[in-house]
């Protein structure tokens, strides 16, 4: 990418980021404040599915977007219903860990991750990660491939991100001020500000500095998701993906759909999600 267009990606995404997390999602600072009071030390898996037993061995874990937790993924326990186990990821630094020190390298992340799952015990696994979490799920994929550790990597699903490939290799992150990349009714918040601005600079600097290293295509489907109102990636962009996988690709539009899938399309996503789970 230009360095021109590296700045307008990071400038779009902690606009919508910031306002996801705040208003399409109603995550507001009362829930950043009891998700503090939690625990100083939580798993970096939230399960989200009701009932104790996993339904058919498969557990969805979805890995969000820059700067947010696990819980935009809460509803989608109900939605995914019996094709999967929900788990949400939550890095260190946001709701119950907020706490902890912000992570700092993705490849700790990915190790953090999979020893987490190897823990679950579950058979198989679903990996989903949307716009800057597609890259953690797809590099949790070849981690857990390549050493034959933990579960089976039965599905990889990836939304809203440019494929390994066509990312530059460390790009500058954004620089100066933060909040010009924040929306502007969001600025008068200082509280809000002070929780949000940290996490979104640490995300982006972990995948700022992602070198793409080529690896052989896994052996596992790749259902990639995109919003039919986005306008960040087009449908093109995103093709790219059919060459991370020997096996099968598919590609689903939720219709209306912006770059992080607000408003009704956040169901929608869950739902499409199911139906390529089946």
């Amino acid at each position: 990418m230009t360095s021109a267009f590296a700045e307008a990606m990071h400038l779009r995404r902690f606009e919508y980021a910031a306002d996801q997390l705040c208003s399409v999602l109603d995550f507001t600072l009362m829930d950043i404040s009891n998700c503090a009071t939690v625990s100083k030390k939580s798993s970096i898996l939230v399960p989200w599915s009701t009932g104790t037993e996993t339904r058919n061995g498969t557990a969805l874990v979805c890995i969000p977007w820059a700067g947010a937790g696990a819980t935009p993924f809460r509803p989608w326990g109900a939605v995914i219903g019996d094709a999967a186990d929900v788990y949400g990821v939550r890095l260190a630094g946001r709701e119950s860990r907020q706490t902890e020190p912000l992570p700092t390298s993705l490849d700790d992340v990915v190790e953090e991750l999979v020893a987490e799952l190897v823990r679950l015990d579950v058979p198989r696994v679903a990996l989903f990660g949307l716009c800057s979490g597609a890259l953690l799920a797809h590099r949790t994929a070849q981690r857990l491939h390549r050493s034959g550790d933990g579960p089976e990597v039965a599905h990889l699903l990836v939304a809203s991100q440019l494929p390994p490939r066509l990312l530059a290799d460390g790009d500058d992150e954004p620089e100066g001020d933060l909040t010009r990349y924040v929306p502007e009714h969001l600025r008068e918040e200082p509280e809000l500000l002070e929780v949000l601005l940290p996490v979104l600079a640490a995300d982006m600097r972990l995948v700022s500095a992602y070198v793409h290293t080529p690896e052989a295509p896994l052996d596992v489907p790749i259902t990639v998701l995109y919003g039919g109102s986005d306008d960040l990636l087009s449908r093109s962009e995103v093709d790219g993906w059919r060459h991370e996988t020997a096996v099968r690709s598919e590609f689903r539009e939720v219709a209306g759909a912006d770059h992080l899938f607000g408003g009704a399309a956040w169901r929608e996503l869950a739902e499409e999600i199911r139906a390529a789970l089946r």
